[in-house]
């Protein structure tokens, strides 16, 4: 992929933010009490988190091959599977979410419609969103109680209203009149640019509609991604008891979660050092010790990170398509 060499050099910069964040805080932590933390790992519970955590994938890839609709109907999920986890590795190392435009170009190349492909990966954050909710606020009340921080609760309600936006948006328009209204922008307007803009914008919200309006969809969905989730968390508690943090499923749960919550601005590649951070500071908030948290923290998104790169590296050479045809795919979508 042909990335300027300005491009290389700010991502170079961000991964040694992100890095010099991860050293700041085992400095804070103790260097001497980190390392003693990771000499007691447990290699069969870390095993298991891997296990675990893979187990994550097959319930993701499920929710994937009902959002195609009719046209999941003709796709093997193994190639589903490929297409998923390539767009999570790319995502690791290309800027401005660039795998989640490669996962759309090869659900198009597989005969999806492009406005239901780019309305699929939209829906599939706003589910990721939606169970992080869900599945975090029984620790937030039952465990935190009226102690919760007010971050804590001012993140979770910004969250509940990024979810509720979309689809309030369709259940109060049930006639679809904002996709005629995209159409008679782009019928309207002389510029060829803005037109064809107009049009993707109505073919997304369209395939977006459809989803969102079938409930039997929204609701399988929806629980594909409680679980998906979940075991997500489970996987972090396997990491936990990998190196003996006395600390329950929940608090571990929330921890995950909120951490994933300040993903979705990735100051750094792979938001290293941002995750970490968030992780330790809710484990902290449940009495674990520091040097443990951000033991417990570094070797869950080192272990998941691994997981996705390394499979999601040899899934994108199966499928084909190199980076830079890739690039080249996603510039002539948007054109």
């Amino acid at each position: 992929m042909n990335i300027s060499g300005k491009g290389i050099l700010r991502r170079g910069l961000a991964l040694g933010i992100g890095i010099g964040i991860l050293v700041l805080l085992v400095y804070f932590a103790g260097f001497d009490r980190f390392i003693n933390v990771l000499r007691r790992a447990s290699p069969a519970w870390i095993a298991a988190a891997v296990m675990i955590y893979a187990t994550s994938w097959i319930f993701r890839t499920w929710r994937l091959k009902i959002l195609t609709g009719p046209s999941g109907k003709t796709l093997r999920a193994f190639a589903l599977f490929k297409y998923h986890i390539s767009g999570y590795a790319l995502n690791s190392f290309l800027p401005a979410k660039l795998g989640d435009a490669a996962t759309v170009v090869y659900l198009k190349m597989a005969g999806v419609n492009l406005g239901r492909a780019v309305a699929i990966i939209f829906q599939t954050r706003i589910l990721d969103l939606l169970a992080i909710v869900l599945l975090s606020t029984p620790a937030v009340i039952l465990v935190l109680g009226k102690s919760a921080p007010g971050w804590i609760v001012t993140t979770f309600i910004f969250c509940a209203l990024i979810v509720a936006a979309p689809l309030a948006m369709v259940a109060f328009d049930r006639k679809r009149y904002t996709a005629r209204i995209f159409e008679k922008l782009g019928k309207k307007s002389g510029n060829r640019m803005f037109r064809l803009a107009a049009d993707k914008a109505g073919d997304t919200y369209q395939g977006y509609h459809e989803i969102v309006s079938d409930p039997l969809l929204l609701a399988g969905s929806i629980l594909l991604s409680l679980a998906a989730w979940g075991v997500e968390g489970l996987a972090g508690f396997a990491v936990s008891r990998a190196l003996g943090a006395a600390v329950s499923f929940l608090p571990v749960l929330l921890a995950v979660a909120i951490g994933n919550i300040g993903k979705a601005a990735p100051a750094t590649p792979g938001s290293v050092g941002i995750y970490e951070g968030i992780f330790a500071a809710v484990l902290v908030l449940f009495a674990v010790p520091f040097e443990v948290a951000i033991a417990v923290a570094i070797l869950d998104h080192l272990l998941k990170k691994l997981f996705n790169v390394t499979v999601g590296g040899a899934a994108t050479l199966r499928i084909g398509v190199s980076l830079d045809q890739i690039r080249k795919m996603v510039d002539d979508q948007g054109r």
